[in-house]
């Protein structure tokens, strides 16, 4: 009998049989600093993905068969490797979640994430080992742990397991390239829905705890093509001549979705492992070269900060052109300052939002028809309004955006009345992953509200306002200003603190910490006093990263409050050059 109609389902398998089909000969090249450089073609890619199939199996990874279902979550804690890349398909193919771990959370925080996603099985990178002993001790679910590490990769060298089997008790503990040795490069991966969970991963706890999310094949696929429709349009107009650098870590956002959508249309792809900023300049040099030869560019994303270091490393080369290279950062404002220099490099910059929430960029630099026809066709011109502006940029293929005011009314898009951005898209999560409380929230106006306050121009650009819970932005990652307050409260001399953003020329912005003291205090505590105190009590017993360390601790007599006696921040920032200058 004649097979009849089968519902195409939307799942992440379908990404690499095309990719196979249209690029079985293209190169994914792992060039880690201090290592030996890889390359392996998409063809033999998908058959080292067909080798963790069988490995999967072997650990007794579960998978999903219905809609909305989650397999074994199987956690990943790596850099931007070649096994990274690996996982993030062969986990969501297999039927399983792939959490992606954010190593940059303090060992405290990442241990409370793990307890919520409870994943069965760790691969683990041997520099995140350290680690370990407290995974194992704390998270219950773990039953396997799988050791990766560069030196095994790329070079073939044995990886002992000695040290790590006495820290983890009775854990089974595998080798990532043995186990791939052992593999067969065959596998029938299962037909799965294309709702059945994907992937999983923790939001940088802008306002607090950081939040599980998670998305389906579909969402996950749909995500994939929403940006490349977006990427194709001017100014970015990429084509599969582009060379991509994946900058961005994997675990935000899946390295903010570049290793599924840069597949799917047959992209050159390089790794560059462990971040070291001389050696991805210098990539991003020789890639030029390499791309010219086919009318393509280099092309890389990540927060400014990235830029800013590739720049400073540029200049100490005496780098004067990296013509051909494309920037997309997002996450923060770039300074102008960093844009210029940018320019003057002859780097093309282009900007786009997408909280964790939203799996992608669901807002991109796109020159619209509804810019364009007002504006005129400038290309300068046009790029300056998003970039000077803080522009998020304009909503992707089928995103719809609105802002709202206190009484849930659409704000006018004059580009001068703020509101409350509301977001609506086949890519955003369904809920916070075992929080109801913080979903239902999120959801109560139809559209999902993301706590950023925006206003829309009459060009249909959107423009970043403030982030409605003051957290603070360095370096691309959040600091909560709330927590950071909470650590130095604790303090006995400290009667009232606050912290704000201070502006910065490479991390964008960095924490500065106002503190009123108990009179019984006053001139007996010194800045030093406060920092030695949040290291010994927090840093050191990894309750707190260290970069959260102030770089200022300035101590005021009193901090201004609203009408409801409250620490008024917008205040504090609007004075803070006198504070400092103050200080000075």
């Amino acid at each position: 009998m004649f097979q009849m109609f089968k519902e195409y389902q939307l799942t992440l398998d379908k990404i690499l049989k095309y990719a196979l089909y249209i690029a079985p000969e293209q190169e994914i090249i792992y060039s880690p600093p201090g290592h030996r450089r890889i390359m392996y073609t998409f063809k033999e890619f998908a058959k080292r993905v067909n080798k963790l199939g069988n490995i999967l199996e072997t650990l007794d990874v579960k998978r999903a068969y219905e809609n909305w279902e989650m397999g074994s979550r199987v956690a990943i804690m790596d850099w931007n490797s070649i096994r990274y890349f690996e996982l993030l398909y062969a986990v969501p193919m297999y039927g399983a979640v792939a959490y992606s771990v954010n190593i940059r959370l303090a060992p405290e925080e990442i241990i409370y994430t793990m307890k919520i996603a409870e994943p069965e099985v760790l691969f683990i990178h041997t520099d995140f080992v350290p680690y370990i002993k407290m995974i194992v001790d704390n998270v219950k679910s773990l039953k396997k742990i799988v050791v990766m590490d560069d030196s095994s990769t790329c070079e073939n060298k044995k990886t002992s397991l000695n040290e790590i089997k006495t820290k983890v008790g009775n854990k089974d503990v595998y080798e990532y390239e043995e186990l791939m040795r052992n593999s067969k490069d065959t596998y029938s991966w299962p037909e799965l829905k294309e709702n059945v969970v994907a992937g999983m991963f923790f939001t940088s706890g802008t306002t607090g705890r950081p939040k599980g999310v998670y998305h389906t094949h579909r969402q996950m696929l749909l995500a994939s093509l929403q940006i490349l429709i977006a990427q194709m349009e001017y100014p970015l107009r990429m084509s599969n001549r582009d060379i991509v650098l994946m900058l961005t870590p994997f675990f935000h956002i899946f390295g903010w979705m570049a290793p599924y959508y840069n597949v799917l249309i047959g992209n050159k792809i390089v790794l560059p492992g462990r971040y070291r900023w001389d050696h991805i300049t210098l990539l991003v040099k020789n890639l030029i070269d390499e791309a010219k030869k086919v009318n393509g560019r280099v092309i890389a994303q990540g927060v400014p900060t990235m830029l800013y270091s590739i720049i400073q490393e540029a200049k100490n080369m005496g780098i004067k052109d990296l013509s051909g290279f494309l920037f997309g950062y997002g996450g923060e404002a770039l300074p102008i300052s960093v844009y210029e220099e940018a320019k003057s490099l002859n780097i093309d910059i282009v900007t786009g939002y997408g909280p964790s929430e939203t799996l992608t960029a669901i807002t991109r630099m796109i020159y619209i028809p509804r810019l364009w026809m007002k504006m005129g066709i400038d290309d300068k011109k046009l790029r300056d309004h998003f970039v000077k502006n803080n522009s998020l940029g304009v909503p992707i293929p089928l995103v719809l955006v609105k802002a709202i005011n206190e009484e849930g009314e659409d704000v006018p898009q004059d580009g001068k009345t703020p509101g409350k951005i509301l977001l609506y898209s086949p890519s955003i999560t369904k809920e916070y992953y075992k929080n109801p409380e913080k979903t239902e929230k999120a959801w109560r106006h139809g559209y999902f509200d993301v706590d950023d306050i925006v206003t829309i121009d009459n060009y249909g650009c959107i423009m970043f306002v403030d982030r409605e819970k003051d957290a603070i932005k360095s370096g691309g990652e959040w600091i909560p200003s709330s927590r950071l307050e909470g650590f130095i409260s604790t303090h006995p001399a400290v009667a009232e603190v606050a912290v704000v953003a201070m502006p910065h020329e490479k991390w964008v912005e960095r924490p500065v910490a106002l503190i009123v003291l108990k009179p019984e205090y006053k001139n007996k505590v010194k800045e030093e006093d406060l920092r030695e105190y949040l290291i010994k009590e927090f840093i050191d017993r990894g309750l707190m990263p260290k970069w959260w360390l102030p770089d200022k601790i300035i101590f005021v007599d009193e901090l201004p409050k609203t009408s409801t006696g409250k620490i008024n921040k917008r205040a504090i920032r609007s004075k803070l050059e006198e504070y400092i200058k103050d200080l000075s």
